[in-house]
């Protein structure tokens, strides 16, 4: 059960640790795995859970996918560092990432990484030159690019996911295959495909299973290769997090115009049919194209640690203005990723006395206009002093939070009791890297 400190709670927490504060329960993460495991496990060919790291790479954190024994899912060699300080072993991690340098990809070879998913064939070169150097076999998966649609903010920005792994249209993903094939020390094993993200419909999964299935068949056909993982990525969205889509910014650009209160609904997610219909699906591509059943793969991060997370934050100010009721906690865009609280609708909780509520515009107290969390949003009224909850933050927002005019934030572990997990960054943490 998702689990959200209650006033009471959240008074304690901020007294002991301070404001703002990321408070992160356990219970909630391994709810979570449950129930990915228990949606999954019935798929024939075997299921392996991965957790994305980059989505929040606290060791801490880290730990605890540790303990209930989901892989690791790396792209970087903070990444990799992250999840060794967890306490992870090469075996128990895969390396995902848009780019991989030398010193990386020794770095894995060296720790017998399980899987090493490569996204061009300048990469798949590069891995081949460092195995051959250290004389270690490794395997190799391809990542495919993903032909699904995007909607929301980031299409209007212009935001695409072509960049991500190689086309088989193109003849990109042959070119990669041939090349792996010719190597001594690469192994091809795996197929991945990451359609998205936030997603709350199997419809874009599908359209993976088609490119990782219809690839697998050519495989084998031209070279008697048998696919052994087959990663359908992450994407998983959650709940009680809504991503905006394109009437949705239009409607709200035109309440903010005239001063009305922003309002919405969150989008339903109806994991277990999402689940059962990428499962049927991919089993009946499989048999359809006569292949094996796999071990099908997830590297899920939002939907693993997003609602396991909420900031709580102070009421630093409060101002009425000609065209809004403000206000102004101690945690801004610094804490949470501009991007985000533009093109996500999250729960916000304010723990008031007031039982009255009223269109209130909420922002951070950093000094730039565009410091604003949201905008009209009918919240109960808050005075100096009381504590605000952003709810559902755990994907993104402390692994992206900046030191701009304030030093980041703690993060407290809910196991049992309360343990500081990450302690609050301090002004001279911030200057350590200059030369004077």
């Amino acid at each position: 059960m998702e689990k959200r400190p209650a006033k009471t709670e959240a008074l304690k927490l901020i007294k002991q640790f301070g404001s703002p504060l990321f408070v992160v329960y356990a219970a909630t993460i391994a709810e979570n795995i449950r129930k990915y495991r228990k949606a999954f496990n019935s798929f024939a060919g075997g299921f392996s859970l991965c957790y994305s790291v980059k989505t929040n790479s606290s060791p801490g954190l880290l730990s605890v996918f540790r303990k209930h024994k989901v892989l690791a899912e790396v792209c970087s060699l903070t990444d990799l560092t992250a999840a060794f300080k967890a306490g992870f072993t090469g075996e128990q991690i895969i390396f995902d990432g848009l780019v991989k340098t030398e010193e990386e990809l020794q770095l894995a070879i060296k720790h017998d990484i399980s899987l090493i998913n490569v996204e061009s064939l300048h990469e798949a070169q590069k891995l081949a030159a460092v195995a051959d150097k250290l004389k270690r076999k490794v395997k190799v998966g391809i990542r495919l690019s993903s032909p699904s649609s995007r909607v929301g903010l980031k299409s209007l920005l212009g935001i695409s996911y072509d960049r991500f792994g190689v086309s088989r249209h193109s003849g990109a993903a042959k070119e990669v295959a041939e090349f792996i094939l010719s190597c001594k020390y690469l192994q091809l094993v795996g197929l991945h495909c990451h359609t998205g993200s936030n997603q709350k419909s199997a419809r874009s999964y599908l359209t993976g299973i088609d490119e990782l299935v219809t690839f697998a068949a050519f495989l084998r056909d031209e070279y008697d290769v048998t696919i052994s993982v087959i990663n359908l990525g992450g994407g998983f969205g959650l709940p009680r997090i809504t991503a905006y889509t394109v009437p949705d910014l239009a409607a709200n650009a035109v309440k903010h115009l005239f001063g009305s209160s922003v309002e919405h609904e969150h989008t339903p997610m109806p994991f277990t049919d999402m689940v059962t219909t990428i499962m049927n699906y991919l089993q009946e591509k499989l048999v359809e194209n006569k292949l094996p059943l796999p071990i099908l793969m997830l590297e899920p991060g939002r939907s693993l640690i997003g609602n396991t997370c909420h900031l709580l934050t102070t009421i630093v100010e409060t101002k009425k203005t000609d065209h809004n009721n403000w206000m102004i906690i101690d945690a801004g865009t610094n804490l949470m990723p501009v991007l985000t609280v533009y093109s996500e609708f999250h729960d916000i909780v304010v723990f008031s006395d007031s039982r009255k509520k009223q269109a209130t515009s909420l922002a951070g107290p950093l000094l730039y206009s565009s410091d604003t969390i949201v905008k009209n949003r009918m919240l109960t009224e808050g005075q100096i002093g009381d504590v605000v909850m952003i709810c559902d933050v755990g994907a993104y927002f402390n692994c992206q939070a900046n030191q701009f005019l304030y030093p980041r934030a703690a993060t407290v572990l809910i196991d049992q009791k309360p343990r500081l997990m990450q302690r609050r960054e301090t002004v001279d943490d911030l200057f350590n890297r200059d030369i004077i």
